[in-house]
């Protein structure tokens, strides 16, 4: 059988955090190895590290503690060789969104991809940019990333580094560190589509009508035309805006 490891790094310490913490434990499989990596300030990026190192699945989970698995099964997450996300439900629209089919918040790695890639870069210190460092590195080594929608988890967001108020000076300073690194930075990412013969733009991967051939895509649209469906979705906190 597949032994899978979910590595929790939790933070700040709040009564908040603590109940959605308690809540994303409780979403995945009781056999699941689960590691809570209690963060005292010392870094997302470094937290991960320690529960990675302590794992001794087949694949890793790594996931924010204010995720919680709501439908599917989360072994079809564990595909060799591929680096899977699932859907991500955003609870709270606009925060943590992917990169491409990566997504920072939910991913879950097997054993000799992370051998072979190695950790994440402690360098990108507090929070921030280590995970597109990660999905550079895992480009740079030919390691595909894949989402499988069948898995649907929820994201609250906002209940991690948001609530720091130091963020956003980490969120530049991690910025110039990855261009430092990589002497480039990522082009934004594609979030909305429309069909070619339309002019309505859809934001919401999971509304009926989302485009799956024949589209155009850009990073942001005009609100006037966007997708009433999707508008529904996202003002009932169940648009995957990713």
């Amino acid at each position: 059988m597949t032994r899978l490891s979910v590595v929790i790094p939790p933070w700040p310490p709040d009564d908040e955090t603590d109940a959605a913490l308690r809540r994303c434990v409780a979403s995945f499989p009781p056999e699941c190895e689960r590691i809570v990596v209690v963060n005292d300030g010392t870094g997302y990026g470094r937290n991960v590290n320690v529960g990675l190192r302590l794992a001794t699945g087949d694949y890793v989970a790594v996931v924010n503690n204010d995720c919680r698995v709501a439908e599917g099964d989360v072994y079809d997450l564990c595909v060799p060789d591929t680096v899977v996300s699932p859907l991500i439900i955003g609870e709270r629209q606009g925060y943590g969104q992917s990169l491409g089919s990566f997504h920072g918040c939910f991913w879950v790695v097997p054993r000799p991809v992370l051998d072979h890639v190695g950790v994440l870069d402690e360098r990108f210190e507090r929070a921030y940019w280590e995970d597109d460092d990660f999905l550079a590195r895992l480009g740079q080594a030919g390691i595909p990333t894949r989402q499988i929608a069948s898995v649907r988890v929820k994201h609250v967001g906002g209940l991690t580094t948001v609530k720091v108020p130091e963020h956003r000076r980490w969120l530049e300073l991690n910025e110039r560190k990855f261009e430092e690194k990589w002497g480039w930075l990522p082009p934004p990412i594609n979030r909305y589509r429309r069909p070619r013969d339309s002019g309505t733009w859809h934001f919401c991967q999971n509304c009926a009508s989302w485009p799956a051939v024949d589209y155009e895509e850009a990073p942001t649209a005009p609100a006037e035309y966007e997708c009433e469906e999707c508008r529904s979705l996202r003002e009932r906190s169940e648009c995957a805006f990713y």
